[in-house]
């Protein structure tokens, strides 16, 4: 006879490991077709990357786009560049430009806006890259600026964000941290930002602005600002720190890898590396074959384990979140 209870060894169940993340190199990508039905366009669109940033493939109102798309059974976040003014891929909507909506109240950026966003919500676009938060301090680019202090400017970039999205589609503050005071266009040349670090910082004030509007994404620039680092503000980790601690949970995507302002830093699929590395979330590139580029680069640096597939599958998801 037992003279107390019987202890049975149980079997020790493991919990089975996590799978692996399941992200593509091209899930990271915001690539350009270079036109629906160009060579081009078939070999991005048989890699289905994760965004595409259209220029004339809205000529038609977007049905061939749409129909090129269903046949590659690829769902890409469609953006595109509609700032008002000279800045418009489609040219039979607005808004105005920039400089003049700067002389109206807040309250007709965002109705423009608002409209903006239901023409282009009617084309399938997901993504407005707009509004410009750069300040117009003489710079190269200060016709596409809401303002030249950042309270007015703010107030115009947080009504453009709301009427975007009362619209239908997401809009994207640009350029952080800022290309209102340099004299090149980062697409043309090396843009450096030399002024002192409190001139700088004050101007992040319209990107505070539309990061309280619940603005979803943010494009960083390729500006050189020696106050706060000493490389292309997207190669730099203290770029999209900076940006995280402002508050911003949304999408940080790159702004075009193909400028001239980074060909010192390498090929346009290194150039991508790095900026994943240093904290992008998306990288955009504006022709079909630097889109290629790129996957590759992306692919090849994620089996080496330069790349981390679990950061790259948490900005995959920030990036389809924006559709």
């Amino acid at each position: 006879m037992l003279s107390g209870p019987v202890l049975l060894a149980l079997p020790v169940v493991h919990p089975s490991p996590a799978p692996p993340p399941t992200v593509r190199s091209a899930d990271v990508v915001i690539g350009a077709l270079g036109g629906v039905g160009s060579e081009g366009s078939r070999l991005v669109l048989a890699r289905r990357p994760g965004g595409l940033v259209l220029f004339g493939e809205l000529g038609d109102g977007g049905s061939a786009l749409r129909l090129a798309l269903k046949k590659a059974k690829a769902r890409p976040v469609l953006m595109i560049d509609q700032e008002g003014g000279q800045v418009r891929r489609v040219r039979t909507i607005g808004p105005s430009a920039p400089t003049i909506l700067r002389l109206r109240k807040p309250r007709a950026t965002e109705l423009q806006f608002r409209d903006v966003g239901l023409a282009l919500h009617r084309m399938g676009v997901h993504v407005n890259l707009a509004p410009v938060a750069d300040i117009d301090a003489g710079g190269a680019t200060g016709f596409r600026s809401f303002g030249s202090t950042p309270g007015p400017a703010g107030l115009r970039v947080a009504a453009a964000v709301r009427g975007l999205r009362a619209g239908g589609v997401a809009g994207c503050v640009k350029h952080f941290p800022g290309l209102g005071t340099v004299r090149t266009n980062t697409d043309d040349g090396i843009a450096i930002d030399r002024r002192p670090l409190s001139a700088v910082t004050r101007d992040l004030a319209t990107f505070r602005s539309g990061i309280a509007a619940g603005v979803r994404c943010v494009m960083v620039s390729s500006v050189i600002a020696p106050a706060l680092f000493r490389k292309p503000a997207m190669l730099c980790p203290q770029t999209y720190a900076r940006l995280r601690k402002m508050g911003f949970k949304g999408a940080i995507v790159t702004d075009s890898l193909d400028a001239d302002a980074l060909r010192p830093y390498g090929s346009v699929g290194a150039v991508a590396v790095k900026a994943l590395a240093a904290g992008a979330d998306s990288v955009l590139v504006t022709s079909p074959w630097s889109t290629l580029q790129v996957i590759r680069a992306i692919s090849s640096a994620t089996k080496s384990g330069r790349l981390d597939p679990s950061r790259l599958d948490a900005s995959a998801k920030r990036l389809r979140a924006l559709r």
